[in-house]
């Protein structure tokens, strides 16, 4: 009685004991979207009348807004951008003041803190900044 227990017990654990340790279960990406904006009215706040700015250069982080950029993408026409993210974590976005053309200034926060959860779609308050003396 108990060989028959022994063996049903190793055939239950036999496909665990079979898996190799590079089988590892990766968590499913994440995207952080966000835009960048002409802030005409110099209001901190995205109006619909205020059109993207395209080709800003974008920047993400693992610990903090400055160092070295684990990815840098630029805006597209309207504005708009995406990372995919493969792992879940805290990052930050930042804006590459360099790349922004034209005289503009911040009229938003130029670094934003995410918190990225496996799977998941954050979408950042856009970046916002207005010619200068505008």
């Amino acid at each position: 009685m108990k060989l028959s227990k022994l063996l049903t017990l190793m055939f239950l654990l036999a496909p665990l004991l079979a898996a190799s340790d590079d089988q590892v279960v990766k968590a499913e990406p994440g995207t952080i979207n966000g835009s960048v904006y002409c802030d005409q009215n110099q209001d901190g706040k995205c109006d619909c009348e205020e059109g993207g700015l395209k080709d800003i250069h974008i920047q993400i982080f693992s610990e903090h807004c400055g160092g070295t950029a684990m990815q840098t993408i630029h805006t597209d026409k309207e504005g708009n951008f995406s990372f995919h993210i493969p792992e879940p974590g805290q990052y930050f976005v930042m804006v590459d003041l360099d790349y922004v053309c034209g005289g503009r200034v911040p009229t938003t926060s130029v670094c934003q803190e995410v918190v990225l959860a496996a799977g998941e779609t954050v979408t950042l308050i856009p970046f916002g900044y207005s010619s200068i003396g505008q």
